[in-house]
């Protein structure tokens, strides 16, 4: 690993990996936070498969993720080797700023989670309708714009539970995605959680574009009261910091509420079903992803 020199504005991590692991480091880096993804040829003939144009076929394949400054390095190296393998070439180097949220206007598109659930950006708002629910996200520098494969698996377990009236905990809360779907689903009140502080900022800020900021509160883990207790705990995170958090989520969610648990790539789904023994959890799956949902076994 070579790390670049001089200061800049952004941290750049790119893993050289093989074509069948480049889907996973790419969808690693979304779920770490990265800001901008790209990829491109390491080897020398670049292929693409004609049926699938925007997906790179190139054998060899180099993948790199854009991070803030302040970003913690050391903590994205280990998913992206667990995922991409022990001979994944890792690369971290300092870049120029650029305006990247301008930027990434030309690629946030409204999303369809369902028959009548929309995410969409300020700027491509859809036409009113009474039979769709829409959620506003600026796209910035917290996870979560109803792209990824784990936010969509969430928003659609979400949508399946009776809210009306409930209390929410979305735990690494990130945009706030979930927790703003959450109340225009019904919720009565949502609580967000996140050690980022720009996850705090660009929550609110979501949260207002929305109309729902009276009903999400937004902490830090260690100011979350202990006996607080929700009808619904989601935590779209690393399966990793899932099954340490195992006890602690389980101590937020109400005997008989529901837990959402996703961030999970589909090889690990066993360790952390048994990290929650005692729920029934069943898993839905996308791409190379996972989501467990489920209520606690009646004993």
């Amino acid at each position: 690993m070579t790390k670049g020199e001089g200061q800049s504005h952004w941290w750049r991590i790119s893993a050289t990996v093989a074509l069948d692991a480049a889907d996973r480091v790419e969808e690693t880096l979304e779920v770490l936070g990265a800001l901008a993804i790209t990829r491109m040829d390491a080897g020398d003939s670049p292929q693409f498969d004609a049926a699938l144009p925007d997906k790179p076929r190139w054998a060899l394949q180099s993948v790199s993720g854009l991070f803030t400054p302040d970003t913690d390095m050391a903590s994205i190296e280990g998913p992206l080797v667990a995922v991409g393998g022990n001979e994944a070439a890792l690369r971290i180097d300092s870049v120029a700023d650029q305006d990247w949220e301008l930027s990434g206007r030309t690629s946030f598109a409204p999303v369809q989670i369902s028959d009548r659930l929309w995410i969409c950006p300020p700027w491509d708002p859809l036409p009113d309708s009474a039979n769709q629910i829409q959620v506003t996200i600026t796209p910035g520098l917290a996870f979560g714009t109803g792209t990824h494969a784990t936010t969509q698996l969430c928003l659609q377990q979400i949508e399946r539970h009776n809210l009306e009236g409930s209390k929410v905990l979305d735990w690494g809360c990130g945009s706030g995605v979930l927790a703003i779907a959450a109340l225009h689903l019904g919720a009565g009140s949502a609580t967000g959680v996140d050690l980022d502080p720009k996850a705090m900022v660009a929550s609110r800020e979501n949260a207002l574009l929305n109309g729902v900021a009276d009903a999400l509160n937004l902490c830090t883990p260690d100011a979350l009261s202990d006996d607080a207790q929700y009808d619904l705990v989601v935590a779209n995170i690393l399966a990793g910091t899932i099954m340490e958090l195992a006890a602690t989520l389980q101590q937020h969610l109400k005997p008989q509420g529901v837990l959402i648990l996703s961030g999970i790539l589909a090889a690990q789904v066993d360790r952390v079903r048994s990290s929650f023994a005692q729920y029934n959890l069943t898993s839905t799956y996308r791409e190379e992803w996972a989501c467990l949902c489920g209520s606690r076994i009646e004993s």
